[in-house]
């Protein structure tokens, strides 16, 4: 998961959804936080100072089932799998 967390820092850009499958992704901060894909990618700047714990992305999942996501920054709902 780090490889690839980092490889979107290198290029970026974040994904939306997991291949292959088209799941949809979730970036989690240091501070517990939960950004969406768009949040990301409009503040890309941001997610890489460790020093800002509510923007440095520290992990990204899948939202398989929770259908009361949402996004810290924005307050969108996440899109779910399964739900």
């Amino acid at each position: 998961m780090q490889e690839l967390l980092k490889e979107m820092r290198e290029k970026g850009e974040y994904d939306y959804y997991a291949w292959p499958g088209g799941y949809p992704l979730f970036y989690t901060t240091e501070d517990g936080g939960i950004l969406c894909p768009k949040c990301c990618n409009e503040n890309k700047e941001l997610l890489n100072d460790e020093s800002d714990r509510q923007w440095y992305v520290i992990a990204y999942e899948v939202n398989l089932e929770d259908g009361e996501l949402y996004c810290d920054h924005c307050y969108e709902k996440i899109e779910s799998a399964y739900l």
